[in-house]
């Protein structure tokens, strides 16, 4: 079990400012941490970091695949 710190990311409220919440979970390894993270955000954006390294980079980067197969 690892240590992760979950930020969830809100609205830009003044030029550079953002209001988020942080929440720090504890879960087996880095990608049930994200899968927690993207739950917990709804659709907002978020980070996830392991201590000081952040963790989501890749998962963002990835090509999301359709749920069912290509259309017909």
């Amino acid at each position: 079990m690892q240590d992760y710190e979950i930020r969830i990311l809100g609205p830009e409220k003044e030029q550079g400012r953002r209001n988020h919440t942080i929440i720090e979970v504890i879960h087996l390894n880095d990608s049930t941490a994200i899968r927690a993270a993207r739950s917990l955000a709804a659709g907002r954006p978020f980070e996830v970091w392991r201590g000081i390294e952040r963790i989501d980079f890749e998962e963002r980067t990835k090509p999301r695949q359709p749920a069912h197969g290509p259309a017909a």
